[in-house]
């Protein structure tokens, strides 16, 4: 059973939906709803779920509550439903005409009365749009006021959720002034295998050359989706679970709203995935806004950025120098071009490898030919490349699969491309022919620009 009214002439479909039980806590959780609703220039849907149906009092207490909030001037719908609070909320938002929901953390637990210490969390699990679950109303309000900036913790993972997440931040930086801090936390091992190294990993944090990178990709991902305005990150790297850390940061920034994506994972699914939004939703003692997969938007198709970074990898043969100059191509209006040699760690000149155990020969005879290498890779920086404003860097690496150790290469410069060729032949893997193209075309993330030998 519903039943609706509108009491505003002028009211535009809702895009805001609040859940209230009319208790202490869902009332702050209606003055922030009606606030947002009132910037966003849209109208406010008043919604109270009832466990019995047709109960006597439940239209009474919604249409005062509804009159209570257009008299601080939102325009209000009232819409009385019957069943289970979250799965009523849940439907009704299904039918795409909402932008956010606004609900209480709290509330009281008589029988007609909604259990919204964990409504608010199913429903957030659930919602096909924004959650946002108040647990401290008074910076919220005080932020619609325009009284002070809100304090924004988001929690990043380079995933489409949390870039979601950061979208929607966007929206409040629209509504009013926003302090924010944007939080990574990573799994040390993780990035281990993501950027090579073999430095003992650390108890706590991550390696200075590990935090350094990814200190520089979120700062990156983060003006991409927000802009130049201020806002601060924070990288960490940590071996427990990560909701505890993000929410322990937020704290630690006296954050006044969390916002995180959310995969939102079904039945089975929640046992293979860890759901760092369910984490926060029970940990988190601020505010949470829940962005889900669902809300998130489709990259327009247009021209991909200029490319500023790329990476060459050359084994010295002549189709791995000449991918060399397909990467100097590709930048001519300036940028960076780290030319690359993947070594195996007991690699020696002339094709040898070393026969038993290391020796301070052996270590003499290898740190030579890496010089050597060194040397040959920057006798193939095109003459031009300088007057061009390219910048040119050089690495030797030592890895005993070549293909992995240039995509931790690209990883750790942060290559916009990779450039290799396709039939080149690295000391021990001579008689595979494209083997290492093929797998850093099957382990790497980034755009790849293969060359090909030319047809004969």
């Amino acid at each position: 059973m519903k039943s609706a009214k509108t009491h505003h002439p002028a009211a535009k479909s809702a895009g805001v939906l609040c859940g209230t039980d009319f208790s202490p806590n869902a009332r702050p959780a209606a003055n922030i709803a009606a606030g947002l609703a009132q910037r966003l220039q849209t109208t406010l849907e008043l919604v109270h779920v009832s466990a019995a149906p047709k109960h006597p009092t439940a239209s009474k207490d919604l249409h005062a509550e509804a009159e209570r909030l257009r008299r601080q001037g939102a325009a209000v719908e009232e819409v009385v439903l019957s069943g289970a609070a979250d799965e009523a909320i849940v439907k009704r938002v299904q039918a795409g005409s909402h932008r956010l929901v606004v609900v209480s953390s709290l509330g009281q637990r008589a029988a007609v009365r909604w259990l919204l210490g964990s409504v608010s969390e199913r429903t957030a699990e659930r919602s096909p749009c924004t959650t946002l679950v108040v647990r401290k109303a008074a910076p919220l309000e005080a932020w619609l006021r325009g009284e002070r900036p809100l304090k924004v913790f988001v929690a990043f993972n380079f995933t489409a959720t949390s870039e979601g997440a950061l979208r929607w931040v966007k929206e409040l930086q629209a509504i009013g002034p926003c302090d924010v801090v944007v939080g990574y936390v990573d799994w040390p091992p993780e990035q281990r295998s993501r950027l090579g190294g073999a430095e003992p990993l650390p108890l706590e944090g991550n390696l200075p050359a590990v935090q350094g990178v990814l200190e520089r990709d979120l700062k990156a991902r983060v003006t991409e989706l927000l802009g130049e305005g201020p806002c601060r990150t924070r990288v960490e790297g940590n071996w427990g679970r990560p909701d505890a850390r993000l929410a322990a940061m937020a704290l630690e920034e006296q954050a006044d709203l969390m916002v995180v994506g959310s995969h939102q994972y079904r039945g089975f699914e929640r046992m293979w995935h860890t759901s760092v939004s369910r984490g926060l939703l029970h940990s988190a003692p601020m505010s949470v806004a829940v962005i889900p997969l669902s809300t998130r938007e489709k990259r327009a198709a247009g021209m991909a950025p200029p490319v500023r970074r790329v990476l060459a990898a050359t084994d010295f043969s002549d189709l791995g120098n000449q991918a060399i100059a397909h990467a100097y191509s590709l930048v001519r209006g300036g940028g960076t071009v780290r030319l690359v040699h993947a070594m195996h760690p007991h690699e020696l000149p002339r094709g040898q490898y070393l026969q038993g155990r290391a020796d301070r020969s052996f270590e003499t005879r290898h740190a030579k030919h890496v010089k050597i290498a060194g040397i040959k890779l920057r006798a193939l920086v095109p003459v031009e490349a300088a007057a061009l404003g390219i910048v040119t860097e050089v690495e030797v690496i030592e890895h005993r699969e070549a293909g992995i150790g240039i995509v931790q290469a690209a990883e750790r410069f942060g290559a916009d491309v990779i450039c290799l060729g396709s039939h080149g032949h690295s000391g021990w893997s001579a008689g595979i022919m494209g083997s290492i193209t093929q797998q850093v075309i099957s382990t790497s993330r980034r755009p790849l620009l293969v060359v090909q030998p030319p047809v004969k």
